[in-house]
């Protein structure tokens, strides 16, 4: 069987090791593993004594416990460990999703999230946000949707990539409530949780619902996409078995020094997770500002959470397109901008088909990016 080539995937790959300023990546600043080692006092004797052995496959003990730990009222036997982020995504939909089933998915979207349900087999059906307002999803739209038979999961992602958008208290549990009386589970890519401006964080969907599965990871807001490691949390302990007896065909367990170093980072969440914050609302103030000042060439609403934001191209036309001036950007001033088609690829209204086309995504998540971002306004300046 043929699979659609992961689009993003395959332009990093081209790219970003080869472009000099990143302005598409969705990660932020990371560590270094003396950082982490720093935290506490025994740390680095703990880490040299580590046996490079095999791991427990739901992930070890003491990692668990400190997963468990960022959530209220869950415990270990609530989480299950993954090598990395994306196999969380594919284990979930291969367990969950049959040949024939129906999967909505909020647009625009991290590939991963549609096609990996594609891969099970689902029709994927597309909940788009509304490009006036911030890419905001119709909660009203959200009924018609999956109340079709076979309709078996809803896939939200908040705070949202690429987007910005974030889910407050209040939506979360419509939208929750919503998939519960129609019968189908929520899964919920909470990948930038911890992101938002002071701390102020939604409750995770399975804080809020006894079906949900969440999606969480040390990759983004603790800055440590290195570690790849992911997990898995529920508290339906059939969904957790189901997909661990599929993970047992992938990844079966993860390495133990990504555990180890997991482990400590998570202890340790809430400073991680600070210094980012300062750092993102650092880099959001000079955005802002970069913004204004190009008012004539991009369309933008501030995000409300995470390193990522979607501004659209106000005259693509006059580059040739979205594509083609982040290919000029590119090769003229090393700077790397996504193409905001990266990020569709389901049906639309003609009007937000446009909108995701005209649209790039920007991160804003490194220390590196004011500097990136000053080489981009001079390059833009120079062409106006």
């Amino acid at each position: 069987m043929t699979h659609e080539p992961f689009h993003l995937e395959r332009y990093f790959a081209a790219t970003e090791f080869s472009t000099p300023h990143l302005l598409a990546v969705s990660d932020c600043e990371s560590r270094t593993v003396g950082a982490l080692l720093d935290l506490e006092v025994d740390a680095d004797a703990r880490f040299r004594a580590l046996r490079l052995g095999y791991t427990e496959s739901e992930g070890g003990l003491e990692l668990r416990t400190a997963v468990a730990r960022t959530y209220e009222g869950l415990t270990a036997d609530d989480i299950l460990v993954h090598a990395t982020p994306v196999e969380a995504v594919y284990t979930t939909m291969r367990a969950l999703v049959e040949p024939g089933d129906r999967v909505v998915v909020q647009m625009p979207a991290y590939q991963a999230l549609r096609s990996a349900a594609a891969f099970a087999g689902a029709e994927v059906v597309p909940w788009w946000g509304d490009p006036e307002l911030g890419w905001t999803p119709d909660l009203e739209a959200l009924d018609a949707l999956l109340s079709p038979p076979r309709t078996r999961l809803l896939v939200v992602n908040t705070p949202h990539n690429p987007t910005g958008w974030a889910a407050d208290e209040a939506v979360l549990v419509d939208i929750l409530s919503r998939a519960r009386r129609a019968g189908v589970r929520v899964f919920c890519d909470e990948a930038y949780r911890g992101t938002e401006p002071g701390g102020r964080s939604a409750p995770s969907a399975v804080e809020r619902s006894e079906t949900a599965v969440a999606l969480g990871l040390v990759s983004k807001g603790m800055g440590l996409p290195g570690l790849r490691t992911g997990w898995l949390v529920s508290r339906d302990a059939s969904v957790l078995r189901r997909i661990g007896a599929y993970k047992d065909f992938t990844s079966i367990c993860g390495p133990a020094p990504s555990e180890f170093l997991a482990a400590v980072a998570l202890r340790h969440r809430d400073r991680l997770l600070s210094e980012t914050r300062a750092l993102l609302e650092r880099n959001l103030a000079q955005l802002g500002s970069f913004m204004a000042r190009h008012v004539t060439h991009f369309a933008w609403m501030a995000p409300a959470a995470g390193p990522v934001t979607f501004p659209r191209l106000r005259d693509p036309e006059r580059w040739g397109g979205v594509d083609a001036f982040c290919r000029r950007v590119r090769d003229e001033a090393g700077v790397l901008l996504a193409p905001g088609g990266l990020f569709g690829g389901l049906p639309a209204t003609p009007d937000v088909d446009r909108a995701v086309a005209d649209s790039f995504r920007i991160g804003f998540g490194r220390s590196s990016f004011p500097e990136a971002l000053g080489v981009f306004e001079d390059w833009l300046t120079a062409h106006s």
